[in-house]
C-alpha cells in the first residue's frame, strides 16, 4: 500500500484538470481510429493522398487481331519513345506533367496545350463544372490531354478510348504520371473500349478517319477523314455506361457530383437520347458535356426529339461552349437546329448543383 501525505497530494482542482486531459486526448484518439477506419472502408475519401482508383472488375477491350496489332504496335514504338514535362494553359491552374512524346501525327501538340491553342472552351468548362468532390467519366479520352487536366483537381477520373493507338499513348501517359505525380496520378485512369447504348452492347465495328490515333475514329456510321472501304477499321467492345458506372468503376447513386464529358464523334445521336430511360427516375443527374458533329454527320429529327425529351429531365442546360442559355423545357426541333453548327454542344446540371460553382468561374483567355 502507497501512503500519500497531505503535504504530497494533488488539489482537486489539478485532479479535475488532469482527467479532464486525460478525457479528451481518450476522445482525440477514439475519433482518429474511427477516421483511420472509415477512410480504410472508403480510400477514396482521402481527396489529397495517394490514393488509387479501385476497379470492381477490368474493363476489356475486345479487340480483334487488327485492333490489338495496331495497340502492340504502339506500344513497341512507345518503348523507344521519349517524354517531356508539360503543362496545359493557364499557366498556375495545373502542376507541370509527364507525357510521351508521340502525339499521333498531331505536330507540336503538347506545345500548343501549353500556350493556350487548344480548347480554351473546354478548359473553362472543366474549370467550372469539376471540383475537388467531383467524380469526372471522360470519353472519347484520345491520348490524354483532358484526363490529365482535370485529374489534378477532381476527386478520380475515368477515361475510355476505343481507338488502340490513341488507347495506347493516354495508358502511357497515365502511367507516366502514376509514378512522377502519385499525389494526382493515383486517381486517375484510363480504360479500352466504347459507351453504347444498350441495344447495341457488345462488339462493334470502328474506323479511323484519316488515320489510327488521330481522334477522329469513331463507331458511327460516317467519321471525319472517312476513307471508306479504304478506312482501317477494328472490332471492339462496347458497354453502357450504367454497366460501365455499377459493375467497372464502383460509381453509385445517387450521382450527385458526376460529371460526364462526351466526345464521340457522331455517335452520340444515338447515345444521348438512351441516356433518358437510365436517368428519368433519379432524384440527382449528373453533370453532363456532350459535343455534337453537324458537319460529319447530323442526327436525324427523331434523334433530336430524344435528345430534347434528355434535356427535358434537367434544371439547366447551356450551349454555345457554355455561353448561353437553352430552353431546358419545351424546346422545339426549330431551337435545336438554330444553333451554330461549329459549336453545336450541350453543358446540363441541376439546382443542387450550382451553389458548388465558382460565383465567378475562371476563365482561359
Amino acid at each position: 500500500m502507497v501512503i500519500v501525505s497531505q503535504k504530497h497530494r494533488l488539489p482537486r482542482r489539478r485532479i479535475m484538470l488532469c482527467n479532464s486531459k486525460v478525457a479528451i486526448i481518450l476522445t482525440s484518439g477514439l475519433l482518429l481510429l474511427v477516421v483511420a477506419l472509415s477512410l480504410y472502408d472508403n480510400p477514396r475519401s482521402l481527396k489529397d493522398d495517394v490514393v488509387e482508383v479501385v476497379y470492381h472488375k477490368k474493363v476489356k477491350s475486345g479487340w480483334d487481331a487488327s485492333g490489338m496489332k495496331l495497340y502492340n504496335d504502339m506500344v513497341l514504338k512507345l518503348s523507344t519513345t521519349g517524354s517531356r514535362n508539360t503543362t496545359m494553359y493557364p499557366p498556375g491552374k495545373t502542376k507541370p506533367f509527364h507525357v510521351s512524346d508521340e502525339v499521333c501525327k498531331n505536330k507540336n501538340f503538347w506545345g500548343r496545350a501549353e500556350n493556350g491553342g487548344w480548347e480554351r472552351g473546354t478548359l473553362n468548362i472543366f474549370n467550372k463544372y469539376i471540383n475537388r468532390e467531383t467524380t469526372v467519366v471522360d470519353f472519347g479520352t484520345w491520348i490524354g490531354p483532358t484526363i490529365l487536366y482535370h485529374g489534378q483537381f477532381s476527386l478520380r477520373s475515368f477515361g475510355i478510348e476505343a481507338d488502340p493507338v490513341a488507347f495506347a499513348v493516354a495508358e502511357k501517359n497515365v502511367e507516366l504520371n502514376k509514378n512522377s505525380n502519385p499525389t494526382w496520378g493515383k486517381r486517375v485512369s484510363v480504360d479500352s473500349g466504347c459507351v453504347v447504348r444498350p441495344e447495341d452492347a457488345g462488339k462493334l465495328t470502328m474506323k479511323s478517319g484519316k488515320m489510327p490515333g488521330g481522334s477522329m475514329s469513331g463507331i458511327g456510321k460516317n467519321v471525319y477523314g472517312d476513307k471508306g472501304e479504304k478506312a482501317i477499321k477494328w472490332e471492339v467492345q462496347c458497354y453502357t455506361l450504367p454497366d460501365l458506372f455499377e459493375n467497372y468503376w464502383g460509381i453509385q447513386k445517387p450521382y450527385k457530383d458526376v460529371f460526364i464529358k462526351i466526345d464521340i464523334e457522331t455517335y452520340e445521336c444515338k447515345l444521348i437520347p438512351s441516356f433518358y430511360n437510365w436517368l428519368k427516375d433519379e432524384q440527382f443527374l449528373p453533370k453532363m458535356f456532350i459535343s455534337f458533329h453537324p458537319k460529319i454527320d447530323e442526327c436525324t429529327d427523331i434523334e433530336y426529339e430524344g435528345v430534347l425529351k434528355f434535356l427535358s429531365l434537367y434544371d439547366h442546360v447551356r450551349v454555345k461552349t457554355d455561353s448561353e442559355v437553352f430552353p431546358s423545357k419545351g424546346a422545339t426541333l426549330s431551337n435545336i437546329k438554330s444553333l451554330q453548327k461549329a459549336t453545336l454542344d450541350f453543358i446540363v446540371y441541376q439546382n443542387h448543383h450550382v451553389q458548388k460553382f465558382e460565383a465567378k468561374p475562371e476563365e482561359v483567355k
